[in-house]
């Protein structure tokens, strides 16, 4: 199937083929790669073209530098059926052209719809963490970042580490929360200085998230600031770091979480006692 939408673009490319002339070459020269970039485009765009031989143009426009910006930036035109086609059609069969089309379609789209392409990242597995680590360092909308950081810790993305840990020093809260799970969910000890670091957040929700992300690096360093946090005044923060020393598991913490389950908020108590039986079931 690949052979034949190929055949199709150099059908549709050849001069005087697709019922448009193109002007003659003098003799020695080399139609230049931004040339062949800009004439993929408008082969992409033309609708007088066969469906096949437009997917097939744009499988070709991926290969290039700038072609999943410039699908991306179709997808909000009359080729977005198109777009969407061609991204279901090589989620199966090219998963770092697919990933290329999906991060910059997570990019342009809004509200719920960067889900979707968040899943299709996910289903490109390793293949979509370069994208992904190129979308968190543009730095570009919030909600953006958020799925990119969100999709790099459940691909546990170790390669991304440096660019997730930038992201807690973010002007946005959401962006700091979901640079901080992330962070977690990857699990690697290099992110555990910064998570520390992150610690002195001066907004408690970013704080009770770093907590969960240190529980989950598993890094005994974790234990101490953990320790720190259970008198903060936020029962939220208390709350996490009750919850991040149960999936720390060590058993030199049991008399602290027993003494949490007299803290004055309901899910603080909670907490710690699902914090206690984690530890005691590894005694």
């Amino acid at each position: 199937m690949r052979r034949a939408f190929l055949w199709v673009v150099v059908f549709w490319l050849m001069p005087g083929c697709g019922g448009e002339e193109k002007p003659e070459q003098p003799p020695g020269r080399v139609e230049a790669d931004g040339d062949m970039g800009e004439v993929l485009k408008r082969r992409f765009t033309d609708a007088s073209l066969p469906r096949q031989a437009r997917l097939a143009v744009g499988g070709e426009l991926l290969r290039r530098e700038d072609g999943a910006a410039f699908l991306a930036s179709r997808y909000r035109s009359s080729d977005r059926a198109l777009v969407r086609a061609l991204l279901d059609s090589l989620a199966a069969e090219d998963r770092v052209r697919a990933a290329r089309l999906a991060a910059g379609l997570l990019e342009v789209a809004g509200g719920e719809e960067k889900l979707d392409f968040e899943v299709v990242l996910l289903q490109q597995g390793k293949d979509a963490v370069a994208p992904l680590i190129r979308l968190v360092s543009k730095r570009g909308d919030w909600q953006t970042v958020v799925q990119a950081l969100d999709a790099l810790g459940k691909l546990k993305a170790r390669e991304g580490v440096v660019e997730m840990a930038a992201c807690l020093n973010d002007s946005n809260t959401w962006v700091r929360m979901a640079a901080a799970h992330a962070l977690g969910e990857v699990g690697d000890v290099q992110a555990v200085p910064a998570l520390v670091g992150a610690l002195e957040d001066t907004s408690d929700v970013v704080v009770a998230a770093v907590l969960v992300g240190l529980g989950r690096t598993g890094d005994d360093r974790a234990a101490a600031v953990c320790k720190a946090r259970l008198s903060h005044s936020n029962p939220r923060v208390r709350g996490a770091a009750v919850s991040a020393l149960g999936r720390l598991g060590r058993k030199d913490t049991a008399a602290l979480l027993e003494r949490m389950l007299e803290d004055p908020d309901e899910g603080v108590r909670y907490k710690a006692r699902r914090a206690l039986e984690s530890v005691q079931a590894q005694r």
